[in-house]
């Protein structure tokens, strides 16, 4: 293992400390907000220039002492991402990045072989368009766009007009008892809408208690009739569910009859909700494959191909084609005669590819193929994370390019001049953190340091971005950080979960490590992802049963497994619990309401099953009371356990308040539920993830407060 340790001493707020970085890995140090990792990160940059460090320098330190950092300068070239790089490096007017042509072209040959690609380029079209089979299989698809669409989990369908319609038990297929007289109506599709319209608007004139279209007394059971029917038929809602069926019914070409039968069943027979989702939520599984399948081939020509950026195109053409396993729905004779014919057409396509494939091969021993390569895989990473743009190179000579960026839309793409006034933050800086890490790759770098790169970017582009930055590409120039040299400076869990627990990155690739600063003086901590990062509840299951806590931290621990796994099945212990935390000397709810004995049995029964020698009046006599409580704080240490006795106090002591720090407070109380922010969290106790100077203010506030008592 060839491990580089760096030594830093008075540094902005490190006094003193040690980072070790393992060559060849994904370097993780983790640490909360004012640890140092951003001094850390330049420190670094600074050694490798050959800079001084003045700029580090404490304010409080006195004159002959100055900044150091030792064993940084084995790192040559230091590559590092902050607000710098944005700002000096990349997105100057309408210039994607600076030395485009430095950077992404470098060959002489260029004109001429690019030339040579493009003539290629021009035959590969995709004209499935024309043919009838297919024009009828997207105008049936059509018709169904935008009725039934998914959540986000790909599980269940989202609960539109259309969808509650569908679920709703009584309709005009499942007529409501007393009603059936009405049938003949509602199974007549030219007069069924417009007569529920008629019936309703007739509502108004029943005060006479005689039929206004016949003039006849209304029987016994009109009234009810009446009032089942207009809560069970609105215009709107059977208009909805008549059309969504012809909708169906319309694919009766590419759905077998047994399938078709299975589909409307849900429309017409009465089943429980989540039999309908399993059946819609199938279906609608393969509509939306190959709805997009027939756009990206539809688009292809449009979207897919810049002519002055050569992909590997057999892949591409191979990745269209459709496969018919997935199919279960839909899956008639007519509609494989679809697929099969679009294959047919990408099997031809693939074959011209083949020759294309021969043209780019001309340009493996020049720089242009692998840049190439990386602006397309650049684009392809910001359809993946959602960025309406697309990376283009414009070449002028062999000795100019410029790498512009176009907005793109289904119908066009349009230049972006002033590109900084365009993007959005979080657009801007996802869209340079992938041109970092070519630029980091470009120029050698040795060692390349991302300090806290995407903890404010949402879910969808932090996965695209770790995801692209650090997967294990294939091929003769693979271009990704995996493997390299890397240093990652984050308060962002995340990352350790994606590659430490989800296994994105294999653990032999990746080392991490809990950083921390106690008045300056900074500590690594390794962290075992088998022991040190928990599920929730299986952490706190261990705290819960742990005899060596104390009684109050066990408590605290138990209640909130139970948040967590729901109060309603430990309601009674929940209440206990709560009202022992409150320092209550009977059980009692919020308001004052003694529990009622059996319930309040019940739930000590249930807080037994974990703390076995459970006494309520016990603990309120000895432990839930402030002297005891502050007695207990002034004798622990740890930060996390620390912080929890003192919300313990303030739960059971509420008139002992900080008035000049109420907000300060309110942060304590809601901020620092760390164990709620992922499915998975760094062991509290272990790491005392506390920030150093929230623990410095409880502990002179307690001081004031008690210590001269």
């Amino acid at each position: 293992m060839d491990e580089v340790k760096v030594k830093i001493n008075n540094c902005n707020n490190i006094k003193n400390g040690e980072v070790s970085i393992i060559r060849n890995k994904l370097n993780i140090k983790y640490g909360i907000n004012g640890t140092g990792k951003s001094t850390i990160s330049k420190a670094l940059e600074l050694i490798s220039q050959a800079k001084p460090l003045d700029d580090l320098k404490p304010f409080d330190s006195l004159e002959d002492i100055l900044p150091s950092v030792n064993g940084g300068e084995q790192f040559e070239t230091v590559s590092l991402f902050n607000e710098e790089f944005v700002k000096d490096v990349v997105f100057k007017e309408d210039e994607v990045i600076e030395n485009a042509f430095d950077v992404f072209i470098r060959t002489q040959d260029f004109d001429e072989k690019q030339n040579e690609l493009n003539e290629k380029l021009k035959t590969l079209t995709i004209d499935i368009n024309s043919k009838d089979i297919v024009i009828n299989l997207k105008s049936k698809l059509d018709q169904l766009r935008g009725k039934l669409e998914l959540n986000k989990d790909k599980k269940s369908i989202k609960k539109n007009t259309n969808y509650k319609a569908i679920l709703k038990k009584e309709n005009i297929f499942n007529i409501p008892e007393g009603l059936e007289k009405f049938a003949p109506f509602f199974s007549d599709n030219t007069v069924c809408i417009n007569w529920i319209d008629w019936k309703t608007k007739g509502k108004t004139f029943e005060n006479k208690e005689i039929c206004p279209y016949c003039g006849e007394k209304f029987l016994p059971t009109f009234s009810q009739d009446s009032l089942v029917f207009s809560d069970t038929f609105k215009k709107t809602e059977v208009n909805n569910l008549t059309k969504i069926l012809v909708d169906f019914e319309n694919l009766n070409d590419y759905v077998s009859e047994e399938k078709m039968s299975i589909i409307t069943s849900c429309i017409k027979e009465q089943k429980d909700e989540s039999t309908i989702n399993a059946i819609l939520s199938a279906f609608l599984t393969e509509y939306i494959y190959i709805e997009e399948k027939l756009n990206t081939i539809t688009n292809f020509n449009k979207n897919i191909y810049d002519p002055n950026s050569p992909k590997k195109l057999d892949i591409i053409l191979n990745n269209m084609k459709i496969e018919k396993s997935i199919f279960n729905y839909l899956g008639s004779n007519s509609f494989f005669e679809v697929i099969d014919y679009i294959n047919s057409k990408l099997d031809e396509l693939i074959q011209i590819a083949m020759e294309i494939k021969v043209a780019i091969g001309k340009l493996q021993s020049v720089l242009t193929k692998t840049i190439s390569a990386s602006i397309i895989d650049i684009n392809s990473f910001l359809d993946s994370a959602g960025i309406s743009y697309h990376l283009s190179i414009e070449v002028n000579s062999s000795e100019e390019a410029r790498a512009v960026l176009k907005y793109v839309t289904k119908e066009d793409e349009y230049s972006v001049p002033k590109i900084r006034k365009h993007l959005s933050w979080g657009e801007k800086n996802a869209f340079s953190l992938i041109l970092f890490m070519f630029y980091s790759i470009s120029i050698g770098a040795d060692l390349i340091v991302l300090d806290d790169p995407i903890s404010s970017f949402d879910i969808n582009k932090k996965y695209a971005i770790l995801h692209r930055m650090f997967s294990k590409q294939t091929g003769l120039y693979p271009r990704s950080l995996y493997g390299r040299t890397v240093l990652m400076l984050t308060h962002d869990f995340e990352p350790i979960i994606d590659f430490g627990i989800i296994k994105k990155l294999p653990l032999d690739a990746l080392d991490i490590k809990f950083i921390r600063n106690d008045k300056g003086m900074l500590k690594e901590i390794p962290v075992d992802l088998e022991n040190d990062v928990k599920s929730v509840t299986e952490g706190l299951k261990k705290y819960i049963k742990n005899t060596e806590l104390g009684i109050i931290h066990r408590v605290a621990f138990l209640r909130k497994y139970i948040e967590h796994e729901g109060s309603d099945e430990y309601e009674e212990a929940y209440n206990v619990l709560s009202s022992l935390i409150h320092g209550r000397l009977t059980c009692t709810y919020a308001d004052g309401t003694i529990i009622d004995g059996d319930f309040e049995l019940k739930g000590i029964q249930d807080i037994k099953e974990w703390i076995t020698d459970f006494d309520y009046q016990s603990l309120i006599a000895n432990v839930y009371n402030e002297e005891a409580i502050t007695r207990l704080y002034f004798e622990e240490s740890n930060r996390y356990l620390k912080l929890q006795l003192f919300r313990a106090l303030f739960e059971i002591c509420p008139s002992k308040e900080i008035k000049e720090d109420d907000v300060l407070l309110k942060f304590i109380h809601e901020s620092y539920h760390i164990e709620n922010d992922y499915a998975y969290y760094l062991d509290v106790i272990k790491f005392e993830i506390i920030p150093e100077f929230i623990i410095d203010i409880i502990d002179e506030y307690m001081k004031k407060t008690y210590a001269d008592e």
